[in-house]
């Protein structure tokens, strides 16, 4: 069952970057080019982004064969904020002109290339010998699915009346076309980012980390849990007797 939930999640994730590349590249499209170029610059993003930031990260990560657990719990912070930063710059960028517009388009854009790290780090295809996941009794408390779920309705509301103070006319049509993309595409990405809020939660919440990978001693298969300790350190907190080394 954890197997088909890993696969499900970073497919969620690859569908959710597809998403906000879509919505970005049409933004792009009606601020900066001509309506019958954004189809072109839609398909050069698709395929050529990814690439060349998968070619980047393995360069970066070519050395390192463990996950951390900071690494870990902290991407789970890191692609939620970045969700969120996005949802907000995107109609701020429509409606601000000159170089503010630009400064925004430029961080959605950093945005959606820390985002693909993010899912590289969630997939962890990169780390062989140590891997790290939620144990299964980790969950929400009451109080904090609630208030997850008011956090998205006051998003709601919040884009409501964003949208409702936006100036009913815009400096060009296209523009204004993008307003109306943007007002639904919004409220599709604070649905689409639950998951990814849930998820930011459980590493708040975590204080044990399941693991697996392969021994640094014995080069065995080596399962177990990591947890804190008393100097707020990650450590292991069980390992199986067959891979314990003494020394005489």
């Amino acid at each position: 069952m954890a197997r088909y939930s890993y696969y499900f999640y970073n497919a969620y994730l690859c569908s959710m970057y597809t998403i906000l590349l879509m919505i970005f590249t049409l933004h792009i499209g009606h601020l900066f080019f001509k309506p019958n170029e954004t189809k072109e610059t839609w398909a050069c993003a698709t395929f050529l982004v990814p690439v060349m930031i998968r070619n980047t990260y393995d360069c970066l990560s070519s050395q390192q064969d463990r996950q951390t657990a900071r690494g870990f719990l902290w991407n789970r912070y890191l692609v939620a904020v970045l969700v969120l930063v996005v949802n907000f710059a995107l109609p701020a960028s429509n409606v601000l002109d000159g170089e503010y517009s630009i400064i925004l388009t430029i961080i959605v854009g950093i945005c959606l290339m820390l985002f693909v790290f993010s899912i590289y780090e969630h997939a962890a295809t990169t780390y062989h010998d140590f891997r790290l996941s939620f144990p299964k009794e980790a969950k929400l408390s009451n109080l904090q699915f609630c208030c997850l779920i008011l956090f998205h309705i006051l998003l709601v509301i919040a884009f409501l009346v964003i949208f409702y103070i936006c100036p009913n006319e815009f400096s060009t049509y296209q523009r204004y076309q993008n307003n109306q993309l943007l007002r639904k595409a919004c409220h599709i990405l604070n649905i689409m980012s639950i998951p990814l809020n849930y998820c930011a939660l459980l590493a708040w919440n975590c204080e044990k980390l399941n693991f697996k990978g392969i021994h640094p001693g014995t080069k065995r298969r080596w399962m177990g849990v990591m947890k804190k300790d008393k100097k707020g350190k990650w450590v292991v907190d069980v390992e199986p007797e067959d891979h314990r080394i003494f020394v005489v």
